[in-house]
């Protein structure tokens, strides 16, 4: 979620995602409910995953049923994605190569739209109630039947939610709870951490986590929802909004429950993060430190060093190897309109994120190369089957990285630097893959020594797995010849 920038309502969409819950009755499970789910995905660990991002009304309608108020044509209404839409295209997911699904808030969201604005909480981060699942998304059964499935072709799951603040018109459903929230209005500096804890984001109802009794309801109904639901964790919004003295605590308790957990700290600065990551109990934390830097390489064409400068610093955090990387997401302008609409841009970004360490995240429609600015323009509906090149070179990247042990877990060694090329191996003790990527316009060529403790030896001839073709190691290094805005990844 955002936090500068926004002066409008129409940009709010941008920032007031909030949300999770479940069917919950003074801290029981409603009769309906009591059937919970304790099973959870097998495979890999969460650092080999490859995760994507679904916002569930804009991916697909696989349920007319609940379809309330579905205005497709409006692009701030609901367009009647649901939770039946992804069970339909679980396979799809699978095909292109994702191990795990981030899937938006399934909580309760105000009804109507925003008083004259004509946004409606579609995106599921304007909760209304906590304890039930949203009406145009489905019900806890067919929430299950999500996970279950899901699980059954081997995806993780993990459910947005939000603990910062309710929707607006929380407080109208819940009036004996408006000594549940801050009262110190909006927040008007952005870089004081104080104001971002103890204020609202744009008057949205800001929960004060501090009261014993806030905290208590919080642990308690995403304990709950968690076993009701079979979910592996959760990916958690507006992380640094919240007073960080309550995130130990709260881990802790959902970590008793096995769940992962990913927070969302809109921060460039990888101290900034790394704190949430070593203080906090968060598994993982989105690399927004990363974002910045490739966004300023591969869409601006900067420095290729600037790579090697800002992994260099992966020694602040407690494990790199389980940050989540991205290129764009459902608050930020698509990478390829970042990059002028130049796809080969967009496939280099990709690409990078695919071989270095982390759990790279895929937010939908980038498989297919959608364009968009900033919100609502980059949460337009998906566009199936409207790029199928970009979609099986995707598929190719992202399946590579599923098959090569190197590429999920290696150890990360950088190879070569410079203005034009950036180089690394990923390392195990059986396997050792080689990426190589030129962010020149023209073709480059470079000879590039193998590291220290390399098992390939020289004659050696190692295939490039995406594109074809193969280099052979001669005098312990490798000549490759790269054609412009491209990628070779050699096993």
């Amino acid at each position: 979620m955002k936090s500068k920038g926004i002066t409008t309502l129409a940009a709010l969409a941008v920032l007031v995602l909030s949300g999770c819950a479940a069917s919950l009755l003074n801290g029981q499970p409603s009769n309906q409910d009591r059937d919970g789910i304790s099973s959870k995905a097998k495979g890999a660990s969460w650092g080999e995953e490859t995760m994507y991002f679904v916002l569930l009304d804009r991916f697909f309608n696989g349920d007319r049923s609940n379809d309330f108020n579905v205005e497709p044509k409006n692009i701030t209404a609901y367009h009647g994605g649901d939770l039946q839409g992804v069970i339909d295209k679980l396979d799809y997911l699978k095909d292109l190569g994702a191990t795990a699904i981030w899937i938006s808030p399934v909580v309760d969201n105000d009804d109507g739209q925003l008083g004259q604005t004509g946004l409606w909480g579609y995106h599921g981060y304007w909760a209304k109630d906590f304890e039930k699942v949203d009406e145009h998304l489905g019900n806890m059964s067919k929430l299950r039947e999500l996970i279950s499935k899901a699980h059954q072709k081997g995806l993780k799951v993990l459910i947005d939610i939000v603990i910062n603040h309710g929707g607006y018109a929380y407080l109208s459903a819940h009036p004996e709870r408006q000594g549940w929230v801050h009262q110190n209005g909006n927040i008007q500096n952005w870089d004081d951490p104080s104001e971002l804890e103890n204020k609202s984001i744009f008057g949205l109802p800001d929960f004060a986590q501090e009261k014993p009794e806030v905290s208590a309801y919080f642990s308690r109904t995403f304990g709950w929802w968690l076993a009701q639901s079979g979910a592996d964790g959760y990916r958690i919004d507006t992380v640094k909004h919240v007073p960080f003295s309550f995130w130990p605590g709260f881990n802790r308790d959902m970590h008793s429950k096995n769940a992962f957990l990913l927070g969302e700290i809109y921060n460039g600065d990888p101290g900034y993060l790394a704190r949430y990551q070593k203080e906090g109990g968060f598994d993982s934390v989105f690399d927004f430190a990363m974002y910045y830097t490739l966004c300023d390489v591969f869409a601006h064409d900067g420095s290729m060093r600037k790579l090697g400068d800002r992994l260099a610093q992966d020694s602040v955090y407690r494990d790199a190897r389980l940050l989540s990387t991205f290129v764009d997401n459902h608050d930020l302008p698509r990478f390829i309109n970042t990059a002028g609409g130049n796809e080969s841009k967009l496939r280099l970004a990709l690409a990078f994120i695919a071989t270095i360490r982390g759990i790279p995240c895929l937010y939908q429609g980038t498989e297919l190369a959608m364009n968009g600015g900033n919100d609502p323009e980059n949460r337009k509906d998906l566009a199936w089957n409207s790029n199928p090149g970009m979609f099986n070179w995707t598929k190719k990247l992202l399946n590579l990285r599923r098959t090569s042990a190197a590429l999920r877990r290696g150890d990360q060694l950088e190879m070569w630097q410079d203005e034009k090329i950036y180089a690394f191996a990923r390392r195990t003790d059986s396997e050792e893959a080689i990426v190589v990527l030129n962010n020149a316009n023209g073709e480059e060529s470079r000879d590039i020594p193998l590291r220290q403790g390399s098992k390939i030896k020289d004659g050696t001839v190692l295939t490039d797995k995406l594109n074809g073709g193969t280099v052979t190691v001669k005098n312990g290094k490798i000549s490759p010849r790269l054609s412009g805005k491209s990628v070779r990844i050699f096993l």
